[in-house]
């Protein structure tokens, strides 16, 4: 890769003074060189992240790193993307056309890093761990070596850099969170005032759902949960954003039992918690919208043991994407699409 060397123009400077110096018989003092100050940074998962230059060549891994470049008015600095969990977001799939134009993108799994040092990045955005890994684009310190700058959503910071998801330390898993890394994010990228904009209506749009639901007493009980392959079924546990989603939306988390993100459980645990609402979300591929969880639906449904949960005998089992219950743009409004489901009866 092709980067710039600063100590070769401070190498030409100091000849370029030692000459002066020679052609002239009365030396003058040197004058007293001052060293600018480091530029301002962001601390994120424990790096510091210059908020000056703004990257020009951007990688973003995962639906909700890509989201967010576009939504911040950045997708012209695209230079390769990977791994969209679902379609794109209407607004900003007419400005996502690999194949044609930049960004290349790699639709299944994780480029190699030598395909990503191909693009000559000088940043690279993640909405989740999996990318900062040796098995995966390098580790951030790895990356920075090589004056590639980062930034990974802050509710999947790992316990150190280059762990993977398995070690995932105790983070924020609020919408505060969200906010944060977007109002970041946008100072790193240089659009503060995207990103200002950008929260601001986020927020407007998640206080406006709660004060819709503000009056209600029947809070039900949500359990959101997908069953990947076909295999065990998995839920959404307080320590990730779907609980503040379920909760700002006017429901109960089901499951604030378990403190993980995407845990494992049995039927029989479906049965205790006994859920007034089931809520899956469709995974994985970017062309899998909210119809690739009818699946999952149609399997609960007929599954005989849980003919008498609540969310099964009233058909309260509705399908979204993946993409909105994870950290990033699509967020607020995920919150008040489901309390739309919730509390059809308010809006």
């Amino acid at each position: 890769m092709s980067r710039s060397r600063p100590w070769l123009l401070a190498a030409s400077v100091l000849a370029v003074v030692a000459l002066a110096g020679c052609g002239s018989a009365a030396q003058t003092p040197a004058a007293t060189v001052t060293s600018q100050a480091p530029a301002a940074t962001v601390t994120n998962c424990g790096i510091a992240v210059p908020t000056s230059p703004a990257p020009t060549r951007i990688f973003a891994a995962f639906h909700n790193g890509i989201e967010a470049v576009y939504a911040l008015g950045q997708g012209s600095e695209l230079v390769g993307a990977a791994y969209l969990d679902n379609p794109l977001l209407p607004e900003f799939a007419a400005q996502f056309q690999p194949g044609a134009q930049k960004p290349t993108y790699y639709p299944e799994e994780y480029p190699s890093r030598e395909e990503v040092l191909r693009l000559d990045p000088d940043f690279v955005v993640s909405g989740f761990t999996g990318a900062f890994t040796t098995e995966g684009l390098g580790t951030r310190s790895e990356l920075q070596g090589l004056g590639i700058g980062s930034y990974l959503f802050t509710q999947y910071c790992p316990t150190a850099d280059g762990a993977d998801q398995k070690s995932l330390s105790a983070n924020d898993v609020s919408l505060d969170s969200v906010y944060g890394d977007l109002t970041d994010l946008g100072r790193v990228l240089g659009a503060t005032q995207q990103a200002d904009a950008l929260v601001a209506r986020m927020k407007q749009t998640v206080a406006d759902t709660e004060a819709t639901v503000s009056g209600v007493t029947d809070r039900p009980r949500v359990a959101m949960l997908n069953r990947p392959g076909g295999g065990e079924l998995r839920v959404f546990g307080t320590g990730d954003v779907a609980t503040t989603i379920i909760e700002a939306a006017g429901g109960v988390q089901a499951f604030a039992n378990i403190p993980g993100r995407l845990t494992r459980i049995g039927t029989e645990e479906l049965i205790k918690q006994n859920p007034d609402v089931i809520v899956v979300p469709a995974c994985c591929g970017a062309d899998v919208g909210p119809s690739g969880a009818q699946s999952v639906i149609d399997g609960l449904k007929a599954d005989p043991a849980l003919a008498n949960v609540p969310a099964v005998t009233n058909n309260r089992l509705y399908a979204i994407t993946f993409a909105e219950i994870t950290p990033g743009v699509r967020n607020a409004d995920a919150v008040a699409n489901l309390a739309r489901l919730l509390h059809p009866e308010k809006f």
